[in-house]
């Protein structure tokens, strides 16, 4: 049954992951690290191993606070996701730089965000940053109400 966890989840990830490619790739020439990381057709596959767990942990972990504290208005839901996302793009933007010493040497040259001095890129780079979270967020809202739709509209038997 799609409304189960693990469906949702393998959705969730499957987006996480096209997401995660589609925003590297059309991003490859900015991302330049000061430590190796492995390339494939031209992409870091540090940037798309991270925004795919970052994305698919964040629907997982969003999802569940939103239901345990019973929030079912969307334009409230959707205000908590945002806030979610851009409170941890910051903090793990500011862990990766500071702690782990991992600096993308490719956009350097770009002033950073002011107080936590992390994700130094160019004004657009640093809008999709915060907007693939909300972003993913509202594509698997939207994949699995249409796949719960088409699972029980397919099955004659669930219809009452």
């Amino acid at each position: 049954m799609p409304k189960t966890f693990p469906y949702r989840i393998l959705l969730v990830a499957l987006l996480s992951f096209c997401i995660a490619m589609c925003w590297t790739y059309a991003t490859r020439h900015m991302y330049n690290y000061n430590q190796p990381f492995a390339v494939v057709l031209e992409m870091s596959l540090f940037p798309v191993i991270g925004w795919t767990l970052a994305l698919t942990t964040g629907y997982t972990v969003t999802a569940y606070v939103l239901k345990r504290l019973n929030i079912r208005r969307f334009p409230l839901q959707f205000a908590i996701v945002v806030l979610f996302y851009f409170i941890t793009v910051i903090i793990a933007e500011t862990v990766g730089y500071h702690v782990f010493n991992v600096h993308n040497i490719g956009t350097s040259q770009y002033a950073g965000l002011p107080l936590c001095d992390c994700l130094h890129a160019p004004a657009w780079m640093q809008f999709g940053y915060f907007a693939l979270g909300p972003l993913h967020w509202l594509l698997a809202k939207i994949i699995i109400a249409a796949s719960n739709l088409w699972y029980f509209s397919s099955r004659s038997d669930k219809i009452a």
